[in-house]
């Protein structure tokens, strides 16, 4: 049985990646007015998506499925770096699509929060022994 700390992890970053998900859909019909394709055709921004939220896919399975430590460190490496690079990017978006900047804020803040729960102790000692620190839930004995 996994940890209640990345079960926690799971449902932040999946929820961050749904919201991307969604705001990226949004984007590419043209809702939120701010458009990224006109800089590269739109058969390479899907290519692009697609090899992103594989990657995205591939560090929750690795985490969450797997208690690979490395995809851990990676991910924390790859959240600090968007980090950096969203907070300035902020500005420039609340002036032309407020509503992008938002919803860029808040999965931000899921991907933070669900990185976060890559440290507290059931998740780290969890990721440490491989997975194979299996802890029994006492409930199922009531």
């Amino acid at each position: 049985m996994r940890p209640q700390s990345i079960i926690r992890f799971e449902q932040f970053y999946l929820g961050g990646t749904a919201i991307s998900l969604l705001t990226q859909l949004l984007n590419a019909i043209g809702l939120l007015g701010f458009s990224s394709s006109d800089a590269m055709s739109p058969f390479a921004l899907l290519i692009l998506m697609a090899v992103g939220y594989g990657l995205t896919f591939l560090f929750w399975y690795l985490i969450a499925r797997r208690a690979s430590n490395i995809a851990k460190w990676l991910l924390v490496v790859i959240t600090l770096l968007g980090m950096i690079g969203t907070v300035p990017m902020l500005a420039m978006m609340f002036s032309s699509s407020p509503l992008e900047a938002l919803l860029t804020t808040l999965v931000t803040l899921l991907q933070f929060v669900a990185v976060v729960f890559l440290f507290r102790r059931d998740a780290a000692d969890w990721l440490r022994s491989k997975g194979q620190n299996q802890m029994v839930d006492v409930s199922t004995f009531n």
